[in-house]
C-alpha cells in the first residue's frame, strides 16, 4: 500500500484532513496554466467540521459533501498529524524498485509497533553537499489499520480517493505554488501548542521539522518571540551547517489568526532574512462557499487538493 504515489488528474480535487477535534475540507480548481497574471488557484470550499469522535466525524463530511455537491469528486487525503510519523534516515543504495522495502528493513528498531503491520512510503531528499554522495530520504510510516480506517471514511462519504498524502508535502504544495521558491522558502506553520518549518526549494521539500511552541492561536494572543526565533535559528543551523544547503531566501508565517501586526520590529530583526505572513486570501481565489476564516484550519486540505500534477517536477 503507497501513501503518495498515485498521480492527481488535471481537474479539481477534494482535499480531506481527519484530526482529532475536527475535519478540514478543502475544494480546489487548478487553472490549467499559471501563467497569466490572473491565475489562481480557486478556493471554491473552505470548512473546518469540529467534531472529535471519529464516528460522526464520518458523517459530519458526508453530509457537508452531499450538501456541497461533491459526491464522486476525486479526493486527496492528507493524514492527520496523530496519523503517522516521519523518519529521516540514510537512504540504502539499491535500485529504486526496491528502495521501499529496503527502507522498511532500515526504519524497523524506529518504530514502536511490528514494522510487518507497517504502510511505509518515502521521498529521497536533494542530494547533501556535505555527505560525499550520500542521500537521506523522508520515510513516512503509519499503522496499517489507521490508513485502512480513513480509507473508509473518505468511502463513507461518497468520495473517489486518489491520493494520500502526508501535511510536509501539502504544505511544500501550497508553498511551489503560491510562493516564489527559486531561492528557498522557509515556510513556518504554527498552531495550538506546535510550530513546524518546512524549506521548499523550486518543487523540493529539503527539510520538515516539527517542535513545541507556547501558542494557541487566540485573536489577541503575541507570538512567543523568544521561543520561535530560536527553534527557526535551529533549524537554519542545521540546514545550512549539517545539510550544507544555502540558506532559504525569506521566512513565511501561517497559522490560526496570525496577522501581520503580530510581526514585531524585534520578532524581524533577530532572523536573519525577510519575514512576512502568508496571505492566502490575496494568493487564491476565494469562491461564494469558501470561508475565509477558516483557510488557517484546512491549510493541509488545501496543500493536498493542491497536489502536483502528472509530469510537474516533484
Amino acid at each position: 500500500m503507497s501513501l503518495f504515489r498515485k498521480k492527481p488528474s488535471n481537474k479539481g480535487a477534494v482535499g480531506v484532513q481527519f484530526n482529532a477535534d475536527g475535519v478540514a475540507l478543502a475544494y480546489v480548481n487548478l487553472p490549467e496554466a499559471l501563467v497569466a497574471d490572473d491565475a489562481r488557484p480557486q478556493v471554491s470550499v473552505s470548512e473546518w467540521l469540529p467534531e472529535p469522535d471519529v464516528g460522526r466525524q464520518s458523517k459530519a463530511l458526508a453530509d457537508r459533501v452531499d450538501r456541497l455537491g461533491l459526491r464522486r469528486k476525486t479526493c486527496h487525503l492528507v493524514l492527520g498529524r496523530d496519523d503517522y510519523s516521519l523518519l529521516l534516515v540514510e537512504a540504502p543504495s539499491v535500485p529504486q524498485n526496491e528502495l521501499r522495502e529496503a527502507l522498511r528493513w532500515r526504519i524497523r528498531d524506529l518504530i514502536d509497533f511490528p514494522v510487518e503491520s507497517a504502510v511505509i512510503d518515502a521521498f529521497m531528499l536533494p542530494e547533501d553537499r556535505g555527505r560525499a554522495g550520500k542521500r537521506m530520504a523522508y520515510v513516512a510510516v503509519a499503522r496499517r489499520e489507521r490508513i485502512q480506517e480513513r480509507i473508509a471514511q473518505v468511502a463513507d462519504a461518497r468520495l473517489e480517493l486518489e491520493a494520500i498524502d502526508i501535511p510536509e508535502l501539502s504544505l511544500r504544495n501550497i508553498v511551489y505554488r503560491l510562493c516564489e521558491t527559486e531561492r528557498g522558502v522557509a515556510l513556518v506553520r504554527v498552531g495550538q501548542g506546535t510550530g513546524s518549518l518546512h524549506i521548499v526549494r523550486g518543487a523540493d521539500l529539503h527539510l520538515a521539522r516539527r517542535f513545541n511552541l507556547p501558542y494557541e492561536g487566540g485573536l489577541l494572543e503575541d507570538l512567543p518571540e523568544d521561543v520561535l526565533v530560536l527553534e527557526v535559528q535551529r533549524s537554519l543551523d542545521y540546514f545550512e551547517r549539517q545539510m550544507r544547503q544555502p540558506p532559504p531566501g525569506q521566512i513565511v508565517l501561517v497559522g490560526e489568526n496570525l496577522t501581520p501586526d503580530k510581526i514585531t520590529d524585534g520578532l524581524s530583526d533577530s532572523l536573519p532574512m525577510g519575514l512576512s505572513v502568508l496571505d492566502l486570501e490575496s494568493l487564491v481565489a476565494l469562491g461564494e462557499k469558501a470561508q475565509p476564516h477558516t483557510l488557517s484550519l484546512c491549510l493541509e486540505a488545501v496543500g493536498a487538493a493542491l497536489r502536483l500534477r502528472e509530469g510537474e517536477a516533484e
